[in-house]
């Protein structure tokens, strides 16, 4: 892959990042009776929270170029993946309806196991696939839309 490519690449992963970048702007919301949220009011925290991640991370990789060094590259893959690793932390604060928690606990780790790879393999990731895609097929599954790769771009 050549520098260029490489490049595209990141800005490619650090949308994906951040399409699964769950910032913490949502509270643990509770259901408009003071009980737990619905399923579709906890979709919409999540969705919130995702659209919001998604503008930190695309931040990040608004800072790579064809002419970045490697350096800066693994840097702000570095920094995309621990801003979504505190972000799915800041997710399961939420108040995750029973009935789809394990579901969205699954999602959770999916994200996590695919920001570990980043964070293993550097500019490696850049040549692999996607790291993303079981992360993606979970929040299809849940209906979270803004939480997919590429939602936020």
């Amino acid at each position: 892959m050549n520098r260029i490519q490489s490049r595209t690449v990141v800005a490619v992963l650090c949308a994906a990042l951040g399409a699964t970048g769950l910032t913490g702007c949502g509270s643990s919301g509770q259901g408009g009776s003071g009980g737990a949220p619905t399923v579709s009011q906890f979709k919409a925290q999540a969705n919130a929270i995702c659209a919001a991640g998604n503008a930190d991370i695309k931040k990040i990789g608004a800072g790579i170029s064809s002419t970045s060094s490697q350096t800066a590259v693994v840097t702000a893959l570095h920094q995309a993946a621990n801003r979504a690793n505190r972000e799915v932390s800041d997710i399961r604060k939420l108040t995750i309806p029973a009935s789809i928690a394990h579901d969205v606990g699954a999602f959770l780790a999916s994200v996590n196991t695919a920001t570990a790879k980043i964070l293993a393999g550097g500019i490696a990731v850049l040549s692999g696939p996607d790291p993303f895609i079981d992360a993606d097929a979970k929040a299809k599954a849940l209906g979270l839309t803004r939480c997919e790769s590429g939602s936020g771009t």
